[in-house]
């Protein structure tokens, strides 16, 4: 049996007009062989993607994004992953 587990962080970005918010994913992976022949593989992963919002910029005398901005609030991703090899 072997596994193996792993905590991720991601700055965001932002010029102020629009974000790349921080996220955090925690992943885990596991590998099991009852037989010599025979592996299973199981593995998954839940994250967090950070709020923010957006709003107008101005740079150098231009104004962008003024007639849009929006907020948005925190998303929970998660995905999940299974296999079996058999070796004939």
């Amino acid at each position: 049996m072997a596994g193996a587990v792993s905590l991720s962080w991601d700055r965001g970005t932002t010029t102020g007009f629009g974000y790349q918010t921080d996220s955090w994913t925690l992943a885990s992976a596991a590998a099991y062989t009852p037989f010599p022949n025979v592996e299973l593989r199981l593995a998954g992963a839940l994250g967090v993607l950070t709020s923010g919002s957006s709003r107008k910029v101005v740079r150098d005398g231009i104004e962008y994004g003024k007639e849009i901005s929006y907020d948005f609030g925190n998303d929970v991703v998660t995905a999940f992953q299974a296999g079996l090899k058999i070796k004939w």
